[in-house]
C-alpha cells in the first residue's frame, strides 16, 4: 500500500513542479503583453502557483503522516505484537 501511495505522491509532486514551471512561463510571457492584458496572465500564473503550493503542502503532510503512522505500528517482539514506545 505504501508503495502505491508513494507512486501517487510522486505523480502529484511532479504535477506541482509542472504547474510552478508553467506559472514562471506565464510571468515571462506577460512581460511581452500590453498593460491591459498583463493582469489576466499574472492572475493565471498566481492560480497555477497556488495550486502547485497546495499540492506540495498536501503531499508533504501525507508523507509525514506515513512516517508517523509507520513509527506507531505494532512491532513484533519475541513473536508477540507490542505497541511502539512512541504511541504512549
Amino acid at each position: 500500500m505504501n508503495e502505491l501511495v508513494n507512486e501517487v505522491l510522486s505523480l502529484a509532486e511532479g504535477t506541482a513542479e509542472w504547474l510552478d514551471a508553467a506559472a514562471r512561463h506565464f510571468e515571462r510571457f506577460a512581460t511581452q503583453l500590453a498593460e491591459h492584458e498583463k493582469a489576466q496572465v499574472h492572475l493565471l500564473a498566481a492560480v497555477y502557483r497556488e495550486r502547485a503550493q497546495t499540492i506540495q503542502d498536501t503531499a508533504g503532510r501525507v508523507r509525514q503522516s506515513l512516517v508517523t503512522d509507520s513509527s506507531s505500528e505494532p512491532r513484533l517482539q519475541d513473536g508477540l505484537a507490542t505497541e511502539s514506545p512512541q504511541s504512549y
